[in-house]
């Protein structure tokens, strides 16, 4: 039996958990929107391709969306990430040292589909080893 301070502690690691979880989507994701609309992003540190980059970019952002927000149903992250693929091609079409691709679109389809996979079988693992590692840092549990 559980005693008072720790369903408190455990409350405490819950809320942790989903922050981190909410942080590890909205900090990537605000970093990738500077990239993808400022008129003249930094040089990649990486030396990829901006196939590989996009890929990447949406595969981990739809993978975090689905942790962060796992109660939601499972196609529900990849339309939003599909939503936000089309509003930054529409946005940069209008800014005139970028343009808009249709395969920038395909590669963050790509991206999409290979975030969800990955999140349809590791998502649960993952947030089951991060609430384990928060409830062992939060001290006082009983």
């Amino acid at each position: 039996m559980r005693s008072r301070h720790g369903i408190a502690d455990a409350a405490l690691a819950e809320r942790v958990l989903r922050f981190c979880l909410l942080a590890g989507f909205w900090l990537p994701l605000a970093v990738c929107t500077y990239l993808a609309l400022t008129p003249s992003p930094p040089e990649s540190v990486f030396q990829v391709g901006d196939v590989v980059l996009h890929a990447f970019a949406f595969t981990y952002l739809t993978f975090s969306l689905s942790l962060a927000h796992s109660s939601q149903r499972a196609l529900l992250p990849g339309l939003w990430m599909l939503g936000y693929g089309l509003l930054l091609e529409v946005v940069q079409s209008f800014e005139a040292s970028r343009s808009a691709e249709l395969k920038d679109l395909m590669v963050d389809l790509v991206g999409i589909c290979l975030g969800l996979l990955a999140a349809r079988w590791m998502a649960e693992s993952i947030r089951r080893l991060l609430a384990q590692l928060l409830h062992r840092l939060i001290p006082g549990k009983p």
